[in-house]
């Protein structure tokens, strides 16, 4: 195992010194990668929208900036919120909006199993994208059903 400090140095350690030194972060890891070992029904066939969101918001701690987002659209409903009325529900202006939507998005595509998918949808995977009505215009967002079904499974990690 190899590990790189902040600084740059990488320490080389056998998988026995890597146990006893981070008992944790081993245990971390063979939990991850025995997620990563579900069954797949073939290799070419894409995993069904519910399995891949899961998965999305379980291979890392979701950061609190994403949490607010989950939050507000859940309780938004159906019809959602514009970009401007969930930058500002999230506490965020627009341009830190599209920074953690962004990052969202980078969070999906290099999920394991996107790519069995023709195109990495991003965020498109959690969100629909909706269109205002006149008189505001513009366009917003819309949490999709698999994503508000995947988190009342996790029990709403804001609460």
């Amino acid at each position: 195992m190899k590990i790189t400090t902040p600084k740059g140095y990488v320490i080389e350690l056998s998988a026995d010194e890597a146990e006893t030194l981070f008992p944790g972060l081993v245990r971390g890891v063979r939990r991850q990668l025995a997620g990563l070992a579900e069954p797949a029904a073939a290799d070419d066939e894409p995993l069904s929208a519910a399995r891949l969101v899961r998965r999305v918001l379980r291979r890392h701690r979701i950061p609190p900036t994403q949490r607010a987002v989950y939050r507000v659209l859940y309780e938004a409903g159906d019809d959602g919120l514009d970009f401007g009325a969930l930058a500002a529900a999230t506490g965020r202006t627009t341009e830190e909006l599209s920074g953690v939507l962004g990052g969202l998005g980078r969070r999906v595509n290099a999920t394991p199993g996107i790519e069995t998918l023709a195109e990495a949808p991003g965020v498109n995977l959690l969100f629909e994208h909706r269109e205002s009505a006149p008189p505001g215009g513009g366009w917003g967002w819309a949490m999709r059903p698999e994503l508000r079904q995947a988190l009342e499974d996790l029990g709403l990690p804001w609460q």
